[in-house]
């Protein structure tokens, strides 16, 4: 059976850093969850062996699964179908695998169902992914996205968000505008804020968004009238299901409608309703 870790040794070099053992006493709390999770590890040892049979089994499903529907993937393609873009099928089916290993939200602490790795071993399972097909690995990795929210959303939104991450739902982080690539700075899309009917409103255009049709995303956009820079910036969370928006203070938890989807380089114009929560 083919395996993208085993195969490939030199791979096993960054979990061989003298750093880990550091890196793993601080993400594990000094092994703290060993007595509430039967899977946390009970030591730097434990958290090493965990680390490495998760590659292995992201080495196997990227052998035997991911690798096998690339060619497959790149000649379906994309499709829109129901107002949506609907992922090809092999796309689907690497998705369906990852998420039945418990590979999503692996960064996230365990109370969410997360795997609470460090980045090392999530970057070396990015990746090994990415060796069999780099726009899946793009579609999959792009779940440390929920790192920004994690950071600096509330324990409210982390209860309601991250669990979602580690289910499996996907990420994306919506920056560019067709007047906004490499310099954000110039970013243009307007949040709004409606006092009368206590919400915001988006107005504007996301172009060339990498997975662009993802559950959940993270938008960037101008919530500070008459500023032209990065101080009037903030970056929003948005929702996608449809039609409506949440926002709580300058993070905006949205639900956007999205027309206008370009196969995997999106282009999103909307105009958006944000409520508070």
């Amino acid at each position: 059976m083919a395996n993208f870790y085993t195969e490939h040794p030199e791979l096993k070099f960054h979990l061989n850093n003298p750093m880990m053992e550091r890196i793993c006493q601080l993400k594990e709390r000094d092994y703290r969850d060993k007595d509430e999770y039967d899977y946390a590890p009970q030591d730097y040892a434990d958290a090493i062996d965990s680390y490495d049979k998760v590659l292995e089994i992201t080495g196997e499903i990227t052998g035997e699964v991911i690798a096998p529907n690339a060619e497959g993937v790149d000649q379906e393609g994309p499709h829109h179908a129901n107002g949506r873009v609907e992922y090809a099928s092999g796309t689907k089916a690497n998705l369906e695998a990852m998420v039945e290993a418990g590979l999503n939200g692996m960064t996230m602490p365990r109370r969410f169902g997360g795997l609470n790795f460090p980045i090392t071993p999530y970057t070396m399972c990015a990746e090994i992914v990415a060796q069999a097909d780099a726009g899946f690995g793009n579609i999959w990795s792009l779940q440390d996205c929920i790192e920004t929210l994690y950071e600096f959303g509330n324990e409210d939104q982390h209860s309601r968000f991250i669990p979602r991450i580690c289910a499996g739902e996907t990420m994306s982080m919506d920056l560019t505008e067709p007047d906004a690539g490499s310099d954000l700075q110039s970013v243009m899309l307007k949040a709004t804020y409606d006092e009368a009917n206590n919400c915001w409103r988006l107005n504007g255009v996301k172009r060339f968004i990498t997975n662009g049709d993802a559950n959940i995303h993270l938008v960037l956009a101008r919530s500070e009238e008459g500023t032209h820079d990065g101080r009037g910036l903030s970056m929003t969370r948005t929702m996608v299901e449809l039609t409506y928006v949440v926002l709580k203070t300058s993070w905006v938890s949205m639900v956007l409608r999205l027309v206008n989807w370009c196969t995997r380089m999106r282009r999103l114009n909307f105009v958006a309703i944000v409520s508070l929560v």
